[in-house]
């Protein structure tokens, strides 16, 4: 599968962000009312528009990103909320099996944006803590409690890191490709 190149992916998912929110004012004059609720929901059928014809608007990667977006809020929250309850629950043990450790963790994200993001992440969710990086960004050290084996904790961090480069660089649905120029 090949990416279209026709246009940098920055711009034609703000394209599709733009598309969206023109959308949402189209609707809300055409109730007669630009409040937030006609906004609101303005967006939320032009985000229903937007995603039943991707290929037509050109907004493929657009809905890519949200999606990866909302899978990310999604398994952040479930972290979030196992994270807490094993935290507590080394709370109130009078030996908690706490195994700290700190692990060495190759990364694939190479902004330092990005690599921000994944280090605050890490360390918002009970029980991990980002240290910091080597001189060339290409490892980040991490402090982690609960987990005895390094290589489950460096495995549950690189998960929120893939989680993190499906909303950098989205790949659309196949499905909703333009065709490569020169094809029909």
């Amino acid at each position: 599968m090949t990416r279209p190149t026709t246009r940098p992916l920055r711009r034609r998912t703000h394209e599709g962000l733009t598309l969206n929110l023109l959308l949402a004012v189209v609707w809300a004059l055409l109730a007669g009312r630009l409040g937030t609720r006609e906004l609101l929901i303005g967006f939320l059928v032009g985000l229903l528009v937007l995603t039943l014809f991707p290929r037509a608007l050109g907004t493929e990667l657009y809905i890519a990103r949200l999606r990866a977006v909302g899978r990310f809020v999604w398994f952040f929250l479930r972290e979030l909320t196992v994270a807490n309850v094993q935290v507590a629950s080394f709370a109130l043990r009078r030996h908690p099996p706490l195994s700290p450790l700190i692990v060495a963790v190759p990364l694939r994200l190479t902004s330092e944006a990005s690599q921000t993001m994944l280090a605050a992440t890490i360390t918002l969710m009970p029980g991990t803590v980002a240290m910091g990086f080597n001189p060339e960004r290409t490892v980040m050290y991490a402090h982690a409690i609960g987990i005895p084996d390094p290589d489950d904790a460096r495995e549950s961090i690189l998960k929120v890191e893939r989680y993190l480069l499906d909303i950098l660089h989205p790949i659309p649905d196949p499905d909703h490709l333009p065709p490569e120029e020169g094809t029909a």
